[in-house]
Parts: C-alpha cells; structure tokens; sequence
C-alpha cells in the first residue's frame, strides 16, 4: 500500500500526526458540523495511518473559501483492518482482471457501455433464471419512478398555480422561484432545410444501444 501524504504535524497531545487539507464550497458546510468529518475522507486517512502507522490526523478545512476548521481523527484498527482487507480484494482482482461486481453506479453503467459498445445485429440468448427476478426488480423501479415524478410535477404545479405571474414566492424558512429565462439555441430543422448540402458536410454518426425492458407478449404483437 501507498500514501501520498499533503504533511506531516504534531499534535500537542498524540504527537506526530498525519496532515491533510481539504476545501469545502458553503452548500457542505453541513457535512462538517459538530465536528464531524466527511465520510470519504476518514477513509482516506484512515488508509494513510495504515501506511504510515501513525495514530492519528489532522484534517484542515477552508469551507465557502472564508471559513478555516480543522479535526482531529484517531487511528481505528477495526476500520483499518476492513479497509486492507477490502483492498487486498480489490489489487487482487486487478491483478488476475477480474472486474468488480456488477452494482447500480454509474461508474458501472460507464463500463459496461466501454465493454458492450455494439451488439451483434439479430443476436439471441437465452437468460439464466435469475433474470426474471432482475427484471420484476427493474419494471417496479420503473412504476415508483413514474409514481414519484407524477407526484413531484402536481407539487409543483400547485406551487406555480400559487406563484401565478410573481417570479418568487416564501413560506417559512423557504422560498421557491419561477423566472424567465431567455436562450438562445442553434434550429439545425430550418438549417437542414435552407442549406442540406452544408449540413450534410458537418453531420456526424454516432453509435450507442438502447437497453429496454419488455413483456414477449408486447414484443410478439410489434414483430
């Protein structure tokens, strides 16, 4: 394992230390209140005092570029022993190029896209079982969703019913804002159609596949 430590420092009580500044817009300031510090970055020095074998760190904050805080963080050896456990997994896996598990990030969605760029035309397979369970996982994520968003739009047209012609509106410690926004945007339709040959010069072909979810009933009837 590696560090690349931003210093090194004493604390009056524990002694030699780690040192690491961070900075911080203003909408996380809440991430730093009463004393806390965020999570990714007790990992990270959590991950330094393994290297280093020191017993603690000092973590400096500029928050909103006008506030200065700082932490101190213990060594934790429980924490500490998940962390190269985890690691040890992970450099292994490199190793023998074993990607990692499949999840719901977009870091995965971004691989899979890299590793299945293109599929081959009228290609089928037959799916293990356990793709009917993914697929009722995926068709009733897709219900919520339309549930949340259809309950998300009625909020907010009651409040723009509320707002009417007024561009801001408070309640509390709230406020809400409906204002004009003027852009200005390229027509490529009516460019297409006064200057086709210069449009076809600068057009440009891209390629991506469209992942969808059906039921073969619906799929019998479109074939």
């Amino acid at each position: 394992m590696i560090a690349n430590l931003d210093g090194v420092c004493r604390h009056p009580t524990y002694g030699k230390c780690i040192f690491e500044a961070k900075t911080a817009s203003a909408y996380k300031a809440g991430e730093w209140e009463n004393d806390a510090v965020p999570y990714e970055y007790i990992l990270q020095v959590q991950h330094y005092m393994a290297v280093t074998g020191y017993a603690g760190a000092c973590v400096a904050v500029l928050i909103g570029g006008n506030t200065f805080q700082w932490r101190y963080v213990e060594r934790d050896e429980e924490l500490i022993t998940m962390l190269i456990r985890m690691e040890r997994d992970f450099w292994s896996r490199v190793q023998d190029g074993v990607p990692p598990d499949m999840d719901g990030s977009d870091a995965c969605a971004v691989y899979l896209n890299k590793r299945y760029p293109s599929g081959t035309a009228s290609s089928k397979i037959a799916l293990p079982d356990t793709a009917a369970g993914l697929i009722r996982e995926y068709n009733e994520a897709c219900e919520q969703i339309e549930q949340i968003t259809e309950q998300k739009q009625k909020a907010a047209n009651f409040l723009k019913q509320m707002l009417g012609e007024n561009e801001t509106g408070t309640v509390g410690d709230s406020y809400i804002t409906w204002k004009n926004v003027s852009q200005e945007r390229f027509d490529s339709k009516l460019f297409e159609s006064e200057q086709p040959d210069i449009y076809k010069q600068y057009m440009s072909k891209t390629t991506y596949r469209r992942f969808t979810v059906k039921e073969a009933q619906a799929v019998a009837m479109a074939a």
